[in-house]
């Protein structure tokens, strides 16, 4: 316990003075311990109560002596000493709720503060005009506490058939905030901007039907585009490759983990409902062509997280990676003085999503398959699911000579094999590549 000193007077304390010995400097003044008097080199004066809370060291500022008394100091730190002795924090101050209350416009910016400090620029501004552009125009002027799902559709039905990627990051980051509003005290409720809660709101909405065709490669074009990506080195061109090969949809090839893959039937199988797909209830067979195994192994030599196009971090590459790439190819080819690939009816360029449409065209103009068998190899539902799991288990292998006349035709040759008996198979696929 600090000594209890003979009480100086209030004359006393004011001839007090700095002395010259660092920027600060501390005089007991007594009447109550632990009461000290800190003056400034430039001249300020406040008062400091020493004490311990919990077996701790403990410092509290009282306010400035030209505000406050001798007498008021002391009467001040008699009774935070008591509370200190109760094991009470005299500096805690409950916020009551009323206090608590913020508006979603204010609540943004303050998430941009102090959650975004660290993150890149251009994923920081990615947040800050999208947020600002859709979301704080309807919702901005709203006590946070009372937005509700139906608020948060709001916000995204407007560009929900129209921009539906956009959409879905938008919701991703509105329901980052949220969670962070609740752990902040600003608001009690789970976050209204789940998936789960807005599935039924905005499923029914669909696509707009100007948007349902996405631009493709010309299928006369494809085996240029083609060789053009299997000459580029990075992970990204084999996810694209591969995409191509099988004529799934993107985020089937994205979301791949090594677990669906089975090299001894060769066949990859996307379950229902997992990350990426639009399969809902059946899951999808695709029957591995030699080319596809090709580059399965390849990547597999460099790849060993539970992705098989796995991004930088180790999570599922994203959709504008492949999409840049297939945009740097085009740009290539525009810079080279031809054409580029551009979709024969829209005329804009093609885009990872318009291989699918390549494919189709290529089965109807080019072969004698039926439009059924490539209906089913791009998993478009036809017919009752009972029918459709009988087609998917008895044409696996029709399916396989249609994917590999298809890669045929792309100009991907299976790779030769040495005569001699023991030597290994040398695949046609660089087993090193640069990072995405």
């Amino acid at each position: 316990m600090p000594k209890l000193l003979t009480p100086l007077s209030a004359k006393a304390v004011a001839s007090l003075k700095h002395t010259g010995a660092g920027e600060k400097s501390r005089h007991s003044v007594g009447g109550v311990p632990g009461l000290f008097l800190v003056t400034y080199a430039s001249g300020a004066r406040c008062w400091l109560l020493r004490g311990t809370l919990n077996k701790r060291r403990k410092e509290i500022g009282l306010g400035s002596a030209f505000e406050l008394s001798l007498s008021e100091a002391r009467e001040k730190a008699r009774e935070y000493r008591r509370q200190l002795a109760d094991g009470i924090d005299p500096t805690f101050k409950e916020v009551t709720v009323e206090q608590m209350r913020i508006i979603f416009a204010k609540a943004v910016e303050q998430f941009f503060e102090t959650e975004l400090a660290d993150v890149k620029e251009k994923e920081r501004k990615a947040w800050i005009n999208t947020l600002r552009t859709y979301a704080v125009p309807i919702i901005g002027k709203l006590d946070v506490e009372n937005i509700s799902t139906l608020h948060v559709a709001d916000v995204l039905k407007p560009i929900w058939s129209t921009k539906r990627e956009l959409a879905k990051k938008i919701r991703v980051r509105l329901d980052k905030i949220f969670v962070w509003l609740k752990a902040t005290g600003y608001r009690e409720q789970d976050s209204p901007a789940k998936w789960v809660d807005l599935k039924p709101i905005l499923d029914p909405l669909g696509r707009d039907k100007k948007a349902a065709h996405r631009p493709a490669v010309a299928f006369v074009d494809a085996p240029r585009w083609f060789e053009l990506i299997r000459q580029k080195k990075s992970l990204s061109a084999r996810a694209l490759e591969f995409l191509c090969l099988t004529a799934v949809r993107s985020g089937d090839v994205r979301y791949m983990s090594w677990s669906e893959v089975d090299f001894d039937t060769r066949i990859w199988t996307i379950p229902p409902n997992r990350q990426g797909t639009k399969l809902k209830t059946r899951d999808h067979k695709v029957p591995l062509t030699e080319p596809m195994l090709e580059l399965l192994r390849a990547v597999k030599q460099e790849q060993n997280g539970e992705y098989v196009f796995a991004g930088l971090n180790g999570c599922p590459m994203s959709e504008n990676t492949i999409s840049k790439l297939m945009r740097e190819v085009h740009l290539e080819e525009i810079a080279a003085g031809r054409k580029g690939f551009l979709d024969q009816q829209t005329g804009k360029r093609a885009v990872p999503h318009g291989l699918r449409s390549t494919f189709r065209d290529w089965v109807a103009e080019c072969t004698n398959y039926p439009g059924e068998l490539a209906e089913i190899a791009i998993a478009h539902k036809q017919g009752s699911e009972t029918e459709l799991a009988y087609k998917r288990l008895s044409q696996v292998e029709k399916r396989r000579r249609m994917m590999s006349d298809w890669s045929n035709y792309l100009g991907h040759r299976p790779a030769k094999v040495s005569t001699r008996s023991n030597a290994p198979r040398q695949s046609t696929h660089s087993l090193h590549y640069d990072p995405v």
